[in-house]
């Protein structure tokens, strides 16, 4: 019997305080060798911390491996796809890691599901150290929730986003969606899971927590606003038209909350009493963001640091 193969990638710079946790987390999977195979890539951009010697202590039970400048992350993703095969893709950054077990689970859902293009599970979200706290479940199945960032992706409390490192998908979807756009910066997963719902994409939700995502001050995704800049760069396209798989209602939805987000990163360094002005002044225009969460959350921030101005307005 043919056992299942991973094709997975890691792309990592200057990451060698995680990166040793992120590279065993892959090969120490068990089930490996008997329930599935792994094929499994490491492209390092050019690490002068000591990346380079980490890897090399692993390089027998590696496909690939590299330590050289390259284009960015996107293009190391890309690179080290073309390095490696299997039926079940994913990516992980050098610094998050799976969780034991995570790969059997995977498989054993690929095999009773063999018309589902994407899975995923629940992630944890951990702090520098690796200690949790928080998890996290996507709630999402249909390209228009994708699209609708502020009710899954932006959400004020609890998002219910997939969580990059608990995704992986199908060679089929690979083979009909390509490699991932090197334009972008902070959201080419989103992109990808984007261009999949475009293209018909089903998913699977698997009830186990499959990966840890670590939340540290140096990661790219803590530059909030320019990721947000992106995010909708790659959502206007699909509701800048009339679109028959998007409600008009949720069409109009989402414009209104482009808006709305727009003006208040634009506004982000304005004093309260302009940040104020410009929310009054886009209500007008746009009524209906009078019934948005979003709206209000915003406005009652600005208000706080204008009356109260030596209080946070956290």
């Amino acid at each position: 019997m043919t056992l299942p193969r991973f094709a997975i990638v890691t792309p990592s710079y200057n990451q060698a305080e995680f990166l040793e946790q992120t590279i065993r987390s892959v090969l120490h999977q068990e089930g490996r060798g008997t329930e599935f195979e792994i094929d499994y890539a490491v492209i390092d951009g050019g690490s002068t911390d000591g990346s380079a010697e980490v890897i090399r202590k692993y390089e027998s039970e590696l496909t690939f491996w590299c330590s050289e400048k390259d284009r960015g992350q996107t293009h190391a993703i890309n690179k080290g796809f073309e390095q490696v095969s299997g039926d079940i893709h994913a990516y992980i950054n050098s610094d998050d890691y799976y969780l034991p077990g995570a790969f059997q689970k995977v498989a054993k859902a690929v095999a009773e599901n063999p018309d589902d293009d994407l899975f995923h599970g629940t992630c944890q979200k951990v702090d520098a150290e690796g200690r949790v706290f928080k998890t996290q479940r996507a709630q999402i199945e249909r390209l228009d929730q994708h699209l609708n960032l502020w009710d899954y992706w932006l959400r004020p409390k609890e998002n219910w986003n997939f969580i990059q490192p608990e995704v992986f998908w199908t060679s089929r979807l690979s083979k009909k969606i390509g490699n991932f756009d090197e334009s972008l910066f902070y959201t080419m997963d989103y992109n990808y899971w984007l261009r999949g719902f475009d293209a018909g994409m089903t998913v699977r939700f698997i009830d186990a927590e499959l990966a840890a995502f670590r939340v540290h001050e140096a990661q790219k995704t803590t530059q909030r606003d320019a990721s947000i800049r992106e995010l909708i760069s790659n959502v206007e396209p699909y509701v800048a038209d009339h679109d028959s798989r998007i409600e008009p209602a949720t069409r109009a939805y989402i414009l209104r909350q482009i808006q709305l987000t727009l003006c208040q990163i634009t506004n982000a360094d304005a004093r309260p009493r302009q940040q104020i002005a410009a929310l009054t002044e886009l209500a007008a225009s746009q009524p209906k963001l009078l019934q948005s969460k979003h709206f209000w959350k915003q406005f009652r921030r600005s208000g706080r640091r204008m009356f109260l101005p030596n209080r946070s307005a956290a």
